[in-house]
Order: C-alpha cells, then structure tokens, then sequence
C-alpha cells in the first residue's frame, strides 16, 4: 500500500478512488479521512466496471471483493495489495492481509450469517449452527468459497452476535469519522 500513500500526500486531490458500496466505502474513505489524504472518490453506479477502471489507470485505488479483481490480478493487470480479511485469501495467498501490510485499521470482514427470532430457544440455535459447521467441513463448498476469496468460518451463536457486535461498533466509528449522521 505504500506505493500510493505517499503519491497521495504530495498530490492532494489528484488521485482517485472507488469501493463497492457499503461497508467497502466506508472503511476505505473512513480511513482516508483519518489519515488526512484527499483522494477523490469515484462513484460507479455498477462497481464491475471500476477494475477495468484500475487496469486503465482512471481510477488509482478500489476496495471491492477480491472475486472481482481476480481476473485482472492473475492476468498482470493490477496488483492487489492487501485484503482486509483477518487472514490471507486462499486463492491468493500471496496477498498479505491489511494487517500484515501495516494498515491494521483497513481490517474488516465481510460476514454473512442465518437470523432468527429473538426469543429462539438457544437449543435450536446451537442445532443450526452444527448443521453449517457440518456442511462448512464438505471440502467441494470450502473449495468454490475459497476459489473466490472467501474464509469460511462458522461461529456458534454467541460468538457470531459478538462479531455483528463488533463489526457495529466498527462502522459507527467510521460513520462518525466521516460525518455521516443516523437517519432520524
């Protein structure tokens, strides 16, 4: 990452950036922000079209999923320089973690996961989560996820209420930083 950050301070306002939206753009230009750089950011009504925008250089910096920059990174395109998972990709092993690349603020991870009720008796949920830990071990899904980038990682209940926790916690400091405000 070190190959656009110091081009960023000596020209402010110059270089431009885009992220999916959502959590990708919050992080990226949060942490812009924090670290007083102008970067301009570049809306996309559709964000597949930004890699081919990084490849041509019209764009300097994307925040996206790594399936959707792989094609240009295999092909010596683009280079990706760190993903924002709390390990390396699978499929690109090579590529550090934002951690390891020294911008530790730049980690966050997607999550998905299966809701219910609140008053779901906890029996019930620890049964789900089993049968995703069950299916998670079936080496043909670990595959297809990890050819795109993907870590699969089920949490049992509690732990997975902590992670939207945290992951909360995260994007209102960002929204804070960027002056976004709660809708009222």
């Amino acid at each position: 990452m070190s190959s656009w950050r110091w081009p960023a301070r000596a020209q402010p306002g110059k270089l431009n950036a885009a992220a999916a939206n959502g959590i990708s753009d919050f992080l990226l230009f949060g942490f812009f922000k924090s670290m007083g750089l102008q970067i301009v950011r570049v809306p996309y009504r559709d964000i597949m079209q930004a890699p081919s925008d990084l490849a041509e250089s019209r764009i300097q910096v994307l925040s996206t999923s790594l399936a959707v920059v792989q094609p240009l990174s295999k092909a010596g395109r683009i280079k990706v320089l760190a993903v924002t998972s709390r390990q390396r990709a699978p499929s690109a092993p090579d590529v550090p973690t934002a951690a390891q690349a020294g911008y530790p603020a730049l980690t966050f991870e997607s999550i998905g996961g299966v809701f219910g009720p609140r008053d779901m008796a906890d029996k019930l949920r620890e049964s789900i989560a089993a049968d995703f830990q069950k299916n998670a071990e079936d080496p043909v899904i670990a595959k297809r996820l990890g050819d795109t980038g993907q870590i699969m990682s089920v949490l049992g209940p509690a732990q997975f209420g902590a992670r939207v926790q945290e992951q909360r916690d995260k994007l209102a400091a960002l929204a804070k930083t960027l002056g976004v405000k709660a809708a009222q």
